[in-house]
């Protein structure tokens, strides 16, 4: 693990699906913050110069895999025959097949959504987690000594990371806690989690960890955090299926409706957005924006905005929703239905969402 400054307060940064180079998450994190702060009229700010900045990365360990298994094939449909000796039944297999050859040569499957599949169903996602666990402990061991306080920014499937690597590691029962170093669960407790783009409910039909709507990971006092903010963009795809909207003691939900590229579940477009910069430098920097400050940014922030290109198309847009909300009540035995349902609101969202690129 780098070092820490023993004087300032440690952030740790998780990125969402796909291959990123390390290092990269933290930089959009620190641009966008940084972005956004000087929009606030905050001077000579660098939120890297405020805390120790760190970054737990996956995708390096993913991407090792998919490239193994390559080897087995070059389509989503023979990856998934191969990771049947990974800790993915037979039966799954077979639907799996059955049920995403149309997908099969979608870029964005292929490459994401696998990440999915590796981590959800396969014995790769608990080596994450014990991975995840062990930076986390050695985190809060080191800021626990010098009196400091630790945050987490995690972006999409890392927010079904985390929230299953606190579950398991609250959980005296799971398997996890004979590989990690016990800690009492008075340390355990994070300062403040953001949870960006939160798909920690829709992943659970997979990895079958805790409920996100009823674990330990919330902020009433006793749980794995004392702040939690869960954000979504009213427009990103991702958020549709099993929203997360369990209520929120110490920090909230956040919902913002403003679309400046069209993808709408970039990470640096979500932490430029005025509420959720605000509350990302009022907790972790303590920095306090007047509400003069804060409408002046918003102004400026909307200038660039493509809302009303999406809102054209809302109608369409409103369908795609309710076919994502017929997964609201899924369970374990629905994972195929909700893989498919989901690659099909997403192939639906990409073609709307390049008549707005052909019209830009």
């Amino acid at each position: 693990m780098a070092i820490l400054d023993p004087t300032k307060d440690s952030v740790l940064v998780i990125h969402g699906m796909g291959t990123h180079e390390e290092g990269a998450n933290k930089k959009e994190v620190n641009d966008a913050l940084n972005e956004a702060a000087r929009g606030f009229g905050l001077k000579n700010f660098d939120f890297e110069k405020q805390v120790n900045l760190i970054e737990f990365n996956y995708s390096d360990f993913l991407d090792e895999l998919r490239n193994k298994d390559g080897t087995h094939g070059d389509t989503l449909t023979e990856h998934i025959t191969f990771l049947q000796g990974y800790g993915l039944g037979v039966k799954l297999v077979s639907k799996l097949i059955k049920a995403l050859s149309d997908f099969d040569e979608d870029e964005m499957i292929y490459t994401h959504w696998l990440d999915v599949l590796y981590y959800g169903e396969t014995l790769y996602g608990e080596k994450i987690r014990v991975d995840l666990a062990l930076k986390l402990i050695d985190l809060l061991q080191a800021s626990n000594v010098n009196g400091r306080k630790v945050h987490v920014i995690a972006h999409s499937l890392g927010t079904a990371i985390l929230h299953d690597t606190l579950a398991e590691l609250y959980d005296p029962d799971e398997p996890m806690k004979g590989k990690v170093p016990e800690l009492p669960t008075s340390l355990l407790a994070l300062d403040s989690i953001f949870q960006i783009a939160n798909v920690s409910r829709l992943v659970h039909l997979l990895s079958e960890v805790d409920d996100p709507n009823r674990s330990i990971v919330n902020s009433d006092g006793k749980g794995a955090c004392q702040l939690l903010f869960s954000v979504r963009n009213q427009y990103d795809p991702f958020t549709w299926f099993k929203t997360y909207k369990r209520p929120i003691v110490n920090g909230g939900l956040m919902k913002h409706e403003t679309v400046r590229v069209v993808n709408t579940h970039d990470l640096k477009e979500y932490v430029l957005s005025p509420s959720v910069a605000r509350a990302i430098l009022g907790s972790i920097c303590l920095k306090r924006i007047s509400k003069t400050a804060f409408s002046a940014y918003e102004k400026e922030h909307a200038k660039n905005s493509i809302t009303n290109k999406f809102e054209e198309l809302k109608a369409s847009f409103d369908e795609l929703k309710l076919t994502a909300f017929e997964l609201e009540d899924a369970t374990f035995t629905d994972k195929v239905k909700a893989l498919k349902l989901f690659f099909y609101v997403m192939k639906e969202f990409t073609a709307l969402a390049d008549t707005i690129i052909d019209t830009e």
